[in-house]
């Protein structure tokens, strides 16, 4: 019983974050952090936090690592819009029956972007430069009791914006995953990026604001053929938005998946393919211990989102 009240008042905490008002919204720096890699959770337009029973809980919902009863290695590539491409990794091994780790990487690097200056009416080409992000941390996960498990995410931030303008952050992800009474349902919350900025950009030393996200999502298993999936999420930075997912179990070798992240409406810009906006497909192949999965999806006028991920558990 005791157990029970602890995990509700996880969840209330987690869910007063989401009806928070938070007077510096819009003014969140390193974006980079939102930023979620998983070719499987993309092609249910990232609806995973309810879910999360693979290494790519470590991204989603850390408790969820717990559920892992096999050890993991997972590689992702995603190519991001304007010209920037990254990817992650992620190992995931469980300590013991109730304590499972995993270690996680995350990179995003731009192309070159010319560098101008003012020259008359026009602009003149001086060079070139490029962007990176970096992210590295580990994750933890421990079983609580039968039905509620906690996770924890540390992670270092390294963001280089143009020449030496760089910083760095310290954050950290707090997470509970439960199994409901009916055994078809699970249910999670998590806070993100729960940190400090170490480093600063400039001379300056103005201190960014860290993009706190709290994430409230439940998972659906109908009839063993895969899972209905919702979360709801409140950036404290911007407006609440929901994404939905769907993951069908075609046969033993082919998964499909399918989603919508209500945020992408906002990018519409009467495009011919704006319909199109949030809107995410994807597949896995499954192949003994091996999977590859991909997604896409739109993110309205800024265009599409593609990741492919290879899988391997041992």
């Amino acid at each position: 019983m005791k157990v029970k009240w602890l995990f509700i008042a996880l969840l209330l905490a987690n869910a007063l974050c989401l009806t928070a008002l938070d007077d510096k919204s819009g003014t969140s720096g390193f974006s980079f952090l939102k930023l979620q890699f998983s070719a499987r959770a993309a092609g249910m337009a990232n609806a995973f936090t309810g879910l999360s029973n693979d290494a790519d809980a470590v991204f989603y919902n850390t408790a969820g690592l717990v559920n892992c009863s096999e050890t993991h290695f997972k590689a992702t590539f995603i190519n991001y819009i304007n010209g920037m491409n990254g990817g992650s990794a992620v190992y995931t091994q469980k300590i013991d029956d109730v304590w499972s780790v995993a270690p996680f990487v995350q990179f995003l690097v731009s192309d070159d972007i010319d560098e101008t200056v003012e020259s008359g009416h026009l602009y003149e080409k001086i060079g070139t430069f490029h962007t990176s992000h970096i992210v590295a941390g580990v994750g933890f996960a421990r079983k609580i009791h039968e039905v509620v498990d906690f996770g924890i995410n540390a992670k270092y931030f390294y963001e280089n914006l143009y020449d030496d303008c760089t910083a760095t952050a310290l954050a950290f992800d707090f997470s509970v995953h439960h199994q409901t009474e009916n055994e078809a349902l699970t249910v999670g919350g998590t806070l993100k990026n729960v940190g400090t900025q170490l480093s600063y950009y400039t001379e300056e030393q103005y201190k960014e604001n860290m993009p706190l996200t709290a994430v409230v999502g439940a998972a659906y298993n109908f009839f063993d053929k895969g899972y209905i999936n919702l979360d709801i999420c409140r950036p404290f930075d911007s407006d609440f938005f929901g994404k939905f997912g769907l993951e069908y179990y075609h046969n033993t070798y082919l998964t499909l998946r399918g989603g919508l992240d209500t945020r992408m409406q906002d990018y519409k810009t009467n495009d011919d393919l704006d319909f199109l906006s949030g809107v995410a497909l994807g597949f896995g192949i499954n192949w003994n211990q091996y999977v590859i999965d991909y997604a896409t999806y739109s993110m309205g006028s800024f265009g599409f989102v593609n990741q492919i991920a290879v899988s391997v558990k041992f």
